[in-house]
């Protein structure tokens, strides 16, 4: 298996550092091609519930040359970020796929709702590089977030604001015998067979055995991933906190796990392991749903 090619989804904000720099890091081992996709809205479409509240023309023509300029600065500073990441690390520009060696980088603006134009490009990629949004209330980067998991069908890595994500070495496995946490794990294996160590960590309950745990550490064993199992009380304490306690303390970088094994509604509601990591995630999750 191979990983090729990462999205990287910019809004033109603080974070478009931190996703930059991820999908470096995720790309790097594997020499492959990273997507920096800035994306906004179409400025009218934003004015879309404005229109026959007693507005005039001339006010809703103000409120799009606005919304126009605001969506040409979220581009101009994409760009710039990008540019300066990338004369940093050295990373050439390509276009189109050739046969060259090591990262290469591109650079496009994308224009409509996130959520949409994220789910349709993520598609076609191995990866999507997105941060977990500091703030709940966060529509876009929530949206692009959610999207990405949920209507991909591929990895999405996420990323901390404030953590830098380093070479990874070793990676955690969260494992709850889910089709989402399998999803994960396929989507992962190209970063589990180069990993020098692999971490698989389980809540074990009645579902879920020590035995069950050891089939599945054995299936990563025929793979040559350098696996080995961690279990735990499932009853006890924060699951979200566990796995990631666990991940930092046995010295990985990356962890593992399916995303949204209830519904999005259930978890919503009453809470769970996926949106306690995409908002308070302190490690680098892949995920996948």
């Amino acid at each position: 298996m191979s990983l090729k090619t990462v999205l990287a989804p910019v809004l033109g904000n603080d974070a478009d550092t931190a996703i930059l720099n991820a999908a470096r890091a995720i790309a790097e081992p594997h020499g492959a091609h990273i997507f920096v996709a800035h994306i906004h809205r179409e400025p009218r479409d934003v004015l879309i519930p404005q229109v026959g509240m007693g507005m005039s023309a001339s006010m809703i023509e103000g409120l799009i040359e606005q919304a126009e300029n605001a969506a040409n600065e979220a581009q101009a500073a994409s760009l710039s970020a990008f540019d300066r990441w990338r004369e940093a690390n050295d990373l050439p520009v390509v276009q189109q796929p050739a046969a060259t060696k090591g990262v290469t980088v591109s650079f496009e603006t994308l224009v409509g709702e996130p959520a949409t134009i994220v789910a349709r490009r993520s598609r076609m990629v191995d990866v999507i590089c997105v941060v977990a949004p500091a703030d709940r209330e966060s529509n876009d980067a929530m949206a692009v977030a959610e999207a990405a998991m949920l209507q991909s069908g591929k990895a999405t890595l996420v990323v901390p604001h404030d953590v830098t994500m380093p070479k990874i070495s070793g990676v955690a496995v969260g494992w709850n015998a889910s089709k989402e946490a399998a999803s994960a794990v396929a989507h992962a294996m190209p970063l589990l067979e180069t990993a020098d160590k692999v971490l698989v960590m389980s809540g074990i309950d009645d579902d879920l055995t020590e035995e069950h745990l050891g089939t599945f550490v054995d299936s990563l064993l025929w793979h040559g991933v350098k696996a080995q199992a961690k279990s735990f009380d499932a009853s006890s304490g924060s699951i979200s906190g566990r796995l990631q306690a666990e991940a930092r303390e046995a010295d990985t970088q990356l962890l593992v796990l399916g995303a949204y094994s209830h519904s999005r509604l259930r978890e919503s509601i009453f809470g769970g392991v996926t949106d306690d990591i995409l908002t308070a995630t302190r490690i680098p999750v892949l995920m996948a749903h």
